[in-house]
């Protein structure tokens, strides 16, 4: 082998060699890939920007060379110019599912190209993706990003040039983050797992990259006005039974605060956001103030069913005294009792029927068990209850969502 000055490399650049090192070589071409990200930008809950170095190394045989007076074949490199850039073959590679993109450009194209002495070269490129990402939810107030970035040749078949992940220089992540409370979580480069966007079977990996984005800032506006409307609802159980008014407002403002507080949250992530620890939050907190609302109706219920039994059994005894007492002579103060009773309490068509409407009443379905039930020993206990239920329910919900590890 001829031992060359750059100057002579220079012009071996010169030649057009623009073809497909497999052309040559009749082998595949294997294109290793690598990227170095030094930023990520988050635009919204469902978007994100990629700034990075992406390298792709191969190997072309018809660029080899051996600098003069240096026997280190492998270490040897030399920094191909960009006018030489039409003169040799470049990985054509792309980002397949990218929102927009574009090379950088500050001073100069931000593209080079090295060129080792063995035939090797490494394209580098600084650019920067946007992505679409998808939020999950399950570790909710920690939510993790999912961006997907997949990277493909379409130019060529799979058995003409292939590409893979550089098992020495494998992918990286350097990004030091402004917001503290976005971290990087995990990081995976395979190949495409479902690959069917293409029309020819072209090469194709991808990379998968999982960030912890933390609403700890946002937990108060998320999480307090719905704690406070659960409290204003546990309000309402010493408010007096006789108060309908008060109460049935009441629970009904609590009712719609928290829908309108749940719809406000829907607005406030994302449209992608899945069935999460906040669905769990509202669903069960809705369910404490519909509980409040259920338990106030079966109590007046109650109360008017109790209330309506007593007075029919007063009225009851009433006429009973007056039909009793008609019959007997010695007593004229008993006649007189016929006035205590109005007479729209007498039927006008028939005898007086002192048991009819009474005991069908009493003998009712569930009469017995209404009867039986102490309203004001109901709202004592509810008053307790849904307190400790309420707080037990704080407990669990944080110790699960706080410390849940998501599983991939």
């Amino acid at each position: 082998m001829v031992y060359l000055g750059r100057h002579e490399i220079d012009k071996m650049l010169q030649k057009d060699q623009s073809k497909p090192p497999f052309y040559h070589t009749g082998n595949k071409t294997n294109v290793r890939i690598t990227i170095h990200m030094t930023q990520m930008r988050f635009i919204d809950t469902a978007e994100a920007d990629f700034t990075f170095y992406l390298y792709q190394i191969w190997n072309d045989p018809r660029l080899s060379y051996r600098f003069e007076n240096n026997s280190d074949f492998n270490e040897t490199y030399h920094v191909v110019r960009s006018r030489y850039f039409g003169n040799i073959w470049l990985a054509e590679s792309y980002v397949e599912n990218e929102l927009h993109s574009h090379i950088h450009d500050s001073s100069m194209a931000n593209r080079f190209v090295w060129l080792m002495a063995n035939g090797t070269l490494i394209y580098s490129m600084r650019m920067t993706v946007g992505l679409a990402c998808e939020l999950k939810g399950f570790l909710f107030p920690n939510g993790l990003f999912d961006c997907l970035m997949k990277f493909r040749i379409h130019s060529y078949t799979n058995d003409q040039v292939s590409m893979e992940w550089d098992t020495i220089h494998q992918p990286k992540i350097n990004v030091t983050f402004a917001n503290p409370e976005v971290t990087k979580h995990a990081l995976e480069f395979t190949k495409c797992s479902s690959d069917t966007s293409a029309v020819v079977d072209s090469s194709c990996i991808q990379l998968l990259v999982h960030v912890r984005f933390s609403f700890a800032s946002s937990a108060a506006r998320l999480f307090l006005p719905s704690i406070f409307i659960v409290l204003v609802g546990w309000l309402s159980f010493w408010i007096e039974r006789s108060e309908v008014s008060s109460r049935v407002k009441l629970g009904t403002l609590c009712l719609l605060a928290m829908i309108t507080e749940q719809v406000g949250t829907k607005l406030f992530l994302s449209a992608k956001f899945v069935i999460s620890a906040m669905e769990v939050w509202f669903v069960v907190s809705l369910l404490f103030v519909v509980v409040a609302m259920f338990e106030y109706t079966f109590v007046h219920a109650v109360d008017i069913f109790q209330d309506k039994v007593r007075r029919q059994e007063e009225m009851k005894k009433k006429i009973r005294t007056v039909v009793g007492g008609i019959g007997d002579p010695q007593d004229s103060k008993q006649r007189s009792n016929v006035d205590l009773i109005e007479m729209n309490t007498l039927p006008s068509d028939g005898p007086v029927s002192v048991e009819s409407e009474s005991d069908d009443l009493i003998n009712s379905f569930g009469a017995k068990f209404f009867m039986s039930v102490p309203t004001g020993v109901v709202e004592k206990y509810f008053r307790i209850l849904y307190l400790i239920a309420y707080v037990l329910f704080q407990f669990l919900f944080w110790t699960v969502y706080l410390n849940y590890e998501e599983v991939y």
